[in-house]
């Protein structure tokens, strides 16, 4: 009779994944037989009670056997999962920083000339320079519709409407 060990290596020879149902199904049941085998060796001439004990203890082995590997077989699943949901958020946090280094480069530039530009109309506004406000008009001028443009950012005169 075949040991559990010989259906193992069976099984690996095969080429049968560690996690395969039809290799915790082969098992479970050697390993049963192996138990019920053990469980009868001399046990010719059986009472009926001893006959029911006898299938109860190698129910109970098969049972605990079956429960033993599927243990097994949920561990390693449970495993394998948390490594592929931890990959995934590296993968996504990854993608996000680099997003948001790539989307925050651009706006930096955009961001620093408002903020030169508020700070240049702020001045005008303050020493009533139309002078200075032309010279800058003229640095940051650009062609459209065959004319110069110059764009400056919107000046509050007044903090309400009346």
């Amino acid at each position: 009779m075949a040991t559990v060990e010989d259906v193992r290596g069976w099984c690996d020879r095969a080429g049968m994944r560690p996690d395969s149902p039809l290799r915790a199904a082969l098992l479970t049941t050697t390993e049963a037989a192996e138990t019920a085998r053990v469980a009868t060796m001399g046990a010719r001439g059986l009472t009926p009670e001893g006959e029911q004990d006898l299938v109860r203890r190698v129910s109970e082995a098969a049972a605990i056997g079956a429960e033993r590997e599927m243990t097994r077989l949920a561990r390693r699943l449970e495993l394998r999962t948390a490594l592929m949901l931890a990959a995934a958020a590296m993968v996504l946090l990854g993608g996000g920083y680099a997003l948001g280094r790539w989307d925050g480069a651009g706006s930096g530039a955009a961001r620093a000339e408002g903020l030169q530009g508020a700070a240049f109309v702020a001045q005008v506004a303050e020493l009533n320079d139309i002078t200075a406000l032309r010279r800058h008009c003229e640095r940051h001028a650009y062609r459209e519709q065959g004319r110069l443009a110059c764009n400056l950012p919107p000046v509050w005169i007044r903090s309400t409407l009346p």
